[in-house]
């Protein structure tokens, strides 16, 4: 082989391992990335209809820098107009839709700058349902929430475990 062409495949084989380390760094758990492993359990009742059958539900991760817009906006300032209710507390959104009796797992790297996800769900019948729920999240760690949709609304497990455990 060439001297040039030792050269060359010496800095080709340098690139790929810089690029495969700098890969492998967004998924240590020494990465500064603020992390968040969200598990959404949908009951089997979900979001009844009018027949009392369960629905699917539209669900919105909303990424914010405070919650307090959030928590005090109606729920149609924020289903139509999120990015103007919420400004400038709104980092990013994502919206998912998810059927009766569905579990899903989401592994998201959060924007720099969030410190909270609000979630929104759309029940047919939001007088009767706990539509809106806050994560706070606390910055550069992996944080973890499992939370369940059910017909009265949204709460996390872990409160459901802890109110068990102190009534035993």
């Amino acid at each position: 082989m060439s001297r040039f062409a030792t050269l060359m495949f010496k800095t080709l084989a340098a690139l790929t391992a810089l690029a495969l380390l700098a890969g492998c760094s967004s998924l240590s758990p020494y990465s500064t990335l603020t992390k968040l492993n969200l598990t959404l359990t949908t009951s089997d009742e979900l979001n009844p209809d009018l027949n009392g059958r369960p629905s699917p539900i539209v669900v919105r991760l909303i990424e914010l820098k405070h919650p307090v817009a959030f928590e005090n906006a109606d729920f149609f300032s924020l289903y139509e107009r999120a990015k103007e209710s919420l400004e400038p507390d709104m980092v990013a959104s994502e919206e998912l839709e998810l059927r009766p009796g569905e579990t899903v797992t989401l592994k998201l790297s959060v924007e720099p700058g969030s410190r909270y996800v609000g979630v929104l769900a759309a029940y047919r019948d939001l007088s009767q349902s706990q539509w809106r729920y806050v994560l706070q999240l606390t910055p550069t760690q992996l944080n973890e929430a499992d939370l369940i949709l059910e017909q009265a609304g949204i709460r996390t497990r872990n409160a459901t475990l802890s109110k068990a455990d102190k009534s035993s």
